[in-house]
């Protein structure tokens, strides 16, 4: 059977970043198109995967490629696997990293899955477009969404350098994290409940959510569009450096299962500040200077 190539268009899917949450939810939400039932009901499904890496062999042990493809670009190689898995369903890969809004003009979901917030508030200032916000650390992930209230998403979103979703010497020692598999574990249900939705109008598709697997639902969000749920003392110390005293006290505060308000409020430091101060301590010691996918 010759396989039809469809031209640009149904629906246009663009997923920027390809490594261990890029990789994952391809490999998870690709497979699960491979009989054509959605995506012909929706005219054709084209997927972009925007990066600039190459596969590395430190990259196997906690994303989806293998040592065949050592050198070849990320997106290249899960094009290669999965263009064409079903003549409706195309993947495209373009080698690139994102620094503005025009490829992403016939987006109709966009899935941004790297660890720099230059990115990220890119996807967050188009207007009228579905995008889901990917992260990870240790054992966590974090999800916004274009439904995500706008407090929230400034918040949660502070400049840091790009940062591996492995912490120092992770890899070195095996002790490989799982938090980027767990956050396209949730991208991939969330991507296929939204195509289903587009579909017959009544699928649930999740929303914003921070899930650790360890503690469960961690309560980062302050905020919905009509509510405002939590009493938050608004942070004063956001551009002061952390002590090594606060650090100690972070600590403490988690082993012994502060909810995430108290610990803010304490600090009076962002919900955003606090996450990633305690991912910090926790393993992520020295960010990276190249740019890095989740």
């Amino acid at each position: 059977m010759t396989k039809k190539v469809l031209t640009e268009n149904g629906v246009q899917i663009h997923i920027i970043g390809a490594g261990g949450i890029g990789s994952n939810l391809i490999a998870l939400l690709l497979p699960s198109l491979r009989n054509g039932i959605v995506s012909e009901q929706l005219g054709g499904i084209t997927f972009h995967l925007h990066d600039a890496d190459i596969v590395e062999e430190k990259n196997l042990v906690h994303q989806r490629f293998s040592d065949v493809q050592i050198g070849v670009s990320k997106v290249d190689a899960l094009a290669e696997e999965y263009d064409l898995i079903h003549p409706s369903v195309r993947v495209i890969g373009h080698s690139t990293n994102l620094r503005h809004s025009k490829p992403l003009v016939n987006a109709d979901i966009i899935v941004v899955a790297v660890d720099r917030p230059e990115p990220r508030r890119i996807v967050h200032s188009l207007n009228e477009v579905e995008w889901y916000d990917l992260r990870c650390g240790l054992d966590s992930c974090l999800i916004l969404t274009h439904k995500t209230h706008f407090d929230d998403i400034e918040r949660l979103t502070p400049t840091h350098k790009p940062a591996s979703c492995q912490p120092d010497d992770a890899i070195e020692t095996g002790n490989i994290q799982f938090g980027s598999a767990l956050a396209g574990t949730f991208g991939a249900n969330i991507i296929l409940r939204s195509l289903m939705n587009r579909i017959d109008g009544k699928t649930n598709v999740p929303g914003p959510m921070c899930f650790s697997m360890n503690m469960g639902i961690v309560p980062v969000f302050l905020k919905t569009n009509n509510s405002v749920p939590f009493d938050q003392k608004p942070p004063t110390k956001s551009s002061e450096k952390w002590t090594e005293e606060e650090d100690d006290v972070l600590l403490k505060q988690a082993e012994r299962g502060l909810t995430l308000e108290r610990i803010a409020n304490h600090h009076r430091r962002s919900h955003g500040a606090i996450w990633h101060r305690f991912l910090k301590i926790c393993g992520f010691k020295k960010p990276l200077n190249n740019e890095v996918g989740e």
